[in-house]
C-alpha cells in the first residue's frame, strides 16, 4: 500500500536535485532546499529502492482552488529526511496556537458541487470536511519565535477548518516545523507550517493518500 508522508531533505550542500525519472542521469526538473516540506510516497516492500517519488507544491503556501497543485519527480533515498524520524522539539523558543471559534458563514459566497456538497467558501477550498459545512474555523494564529511574534495574514488560515491545538513540532536548523492531521472525521488533511525568526516560510496543505 502506498501512502504519502511529509519530509524535508538532508544534504550538506543545502539542496537536493529532483529528477524527472528515478536515476542519476535523468534531467533535473527542480531543486529542493533545506527545511522545505514536501510529500513523498513510501511503498511497503520497496525499502531497497534507491529513488523516492516526491510531490512538491508549486507555491510555498498551498494557495489553490480545491486541490493541492504539485510537480512530481524523484530524489535519492539518501537525501530524504522524513519528519516523523526527527526528534520532537522540546524547547521554549517557539510557541504556536490556533484561535478557534464555531463556524460562521457571514455572508460568504458558497460554491457547491451538484448543488449539494460544499466545494468552496469565498472562493477558497474547505479543508477538513467531506462536503458539509465545517463546525469550527480559525479566527487567528499565534506564532512566536525567539520572543518575536510572527504575523500570519487571514488568507493563510481562511481555508483550514476543523483544526485542533494537537500537533507535533520539530526543529531543523533555524526552522520550526508544525505538523498535524485535521478533519471532521471524513475530510482528513495534512497541514504543515514552517517558521524561522524571519517569519512564515511555508504552509503545506493537502490530502495525499
Amino acid at each position: 500500500m502506498a501512502t504519502a508522508q511529509v519530509a524535508i531533505i538532508q544534504d550538506k550542500d543545502g539542496y537536493t536535485n529532483v529528477r524527472e525519472n528515478p536515476n542519476g542521469q535523468a534531467p533535473i526538473i527542480h531543486k529542493l532546499y533545506s527545511n522545505e516540506a514536501f510529500w513523498y510516497h513510501y511503498e511497503e516492500g520497496h525499502d531497497t529502492d534507491e529513488w523516492v517519488p516526491v510531490f512538491i507544491p508549486i507555491n510555498a503556501f498551498s494557495f489553490s482552488s480545491t486541490q493541492p497543485d504539485y510537480i512530481e519527480g524523484f530524489i535519492h533515498k539518501s537525501r530524504l529526511q522524513p519528519l516523523d524520524k526527527l526528534q520532537p522539539y522540546q524547547g521554549t523558543d517557539f510557541k504556536f496556537e490556533y484561535l478557534l471559534e464555531p463556524f460562521k458563514l457571514n455572508n460568504r459566497i458558497v460554491e457547491k458541487h451538484d448543488g449539494k456538497w460544499v466545494k468552496t467558501i469565498a472562493g477558497r477550498p474547505v479543508w477538513g470536511t467531506d462536503g458539509n459545512f465545517p463546525r469550527t474555523q480559525v479566527k487567528g494564529v499565534n506564532a512566536i519565535v525567539d520572543g518575536k511574534k510572527i504575523e500570519i495574514n487571514t488568507p493563510l488560515y481562511s481555508d483550514i477548518y476543523e483544526c485542533t491545538n494537537t500537533f507535533k513540532v520539530y526543529k531543523s536548523g533555524d526552522s520550526y516545523i508544525v505538523y498535524q492531521w485535521n478533519s471532521d472525521g471524513a475530510g482528513a488533511y495534512q497541514l504543515v507550517w514552517v517558521f524561522t525568526r524571519d517569519g512564515l516560510k511555508q504552509r503545506l496543505v493537502g490530502s495525499m493518500i
